[in-house]
């Protein structure tokens, strides 16, 4: 079969869509298993564990915690122990280089002392490691109200 421009151009595109689609999904998955992570191991080992070197972590209300040796000191071990945060990601996006990309979604903050559950959205910038890891160079959230409830508006 003799190959045309238009059909090698193709062929092209659709290798390129699919390596994209690839680094996407690499992406959507190391950001599940840093809720996880957090589930099994506590928020602040996950947090610390998937952080590149220079991160910046946005808190609300709070000034960021700029670099992964200032997470240390801020996510001491047990420190977080009456807290479970959860999340999934729901959108996440790659540059065309391949080495940047985002996640964004919903999380859930249970605090067992007051058996209550805060709702909330969250950002994720990403930075591909050498090694071929996704780490999170900048995070930042928010607040919501719960998503099961029903708000009304006139």
């Amino acid at each position: 079969m003799k190959l045309t421009l238009p059909v090698l151009t193709v062929l092209l595109l659709l290798g390129c869509s699919h390596a994209s689609q690839n680094s996407v999904d690499s992406l959507i998955k190391a950001d599940k298993e840093f809720s996880q992570m957090s589930q099994d191991k506590g928020l602040g080992a996950a947090f610390i564990f998937y952080a590149a070197d220079s991160v910046v972590k946005m808190r609300e209300g709070n000034f960021p915690i700029v670099g992964k040796a200032a997470m240390h000191d801020i996510y001491l071990p047990g420190t977080d122990s009456g807290l479970m945060l959860t999340w999934v990601p729901v959108k996440a996006e790659i540059s065309l280089s391949g080495d940047l990309g985002y996640t964004f979604g919903n999380w859930e903050l249970f605090v067992k002392s007051s058996d209550t559950t805060l709702y909330g959205n969250y950002v994720s910038i990403w930075k591909k490691q050498a090694d071929g890891s996704w780490k999170y160079v900048l995070d930042a959230g928010c607040n919501t109200p719960n998503p099961n409830c029903t708000i009304t508006t006139k």
